[in-house]
């Protein structure tokens, strides 16, 4: 499998970099609706904007540390509804930055593949995608246009 995941990195490189960029743009858009907007009930999914965004930072924290070279075990934060836009946007960049890091260290030791390091970068493009999908529903349903495509990897990786 080592030969197959080396010839890959690059195409799993570029989907890591796409779901930092969508989250970059949910954010980017949370940025600019009002509290009350941010902590409305739609009672489905994680049920308002804020816990949704703040849930896709928090899933990434934890299981990016699965890809590491070295795995490391951290527990979910809980959820404050009270963090900041602010707060939860350098959690995104702190933990995409070093997931990014680590998926390409575990890459050039060869490890990537082993250990279900290649599951967990699966896993938080795959659920991310998930609640951002429910996150654009939220904006559709505040009568928001879609503010980017939020599944479209192929659309993206061809730009």
């Amino acid at each position: 499998m080592l030969e197959l995941v080396n010839g890959y990195f690059q195409t799993i490189s570029e989907l890591i970099e796409f779901e930092i960029w969508c989250n970059d743009q949910a954010m980017q858009f949370l940025e600019k609706r009002s509290d009350q907007e941010l902590e409305r009930d739609f009672g489905f999914g994680l049920r308002t904007l804020h816990h949704t965004m703040f849930h896709i930072a928090n899933v990434m924290r934890t299981w990016s540390f699965q890809v590491k070279p070295e795995l490391e075990r951290v527990e979910p934060l809980p959820y404050n509804k009270n963090s900041s836009l602010q707060n939860i946007r350098l959690l995104f960049e702190d933990v995409g930055q070093a997931w990014l890091l680590a998926a390409r260290a575990s890459d050039a030791l060869g490890v990537l593949d082993s250990e279900r390091r290649l599951h967990q970068v699966f896993h938080l493009v795959t659920h991310g995608t998930h609640h951002r999908g429910q996150l654009l529903s939220m904006a559709t349903l505040l009568g928001y246009a879609q503010p980017f495509e939020g599944g479209d990897f192929g659309g993206w990786s061809n730009h």
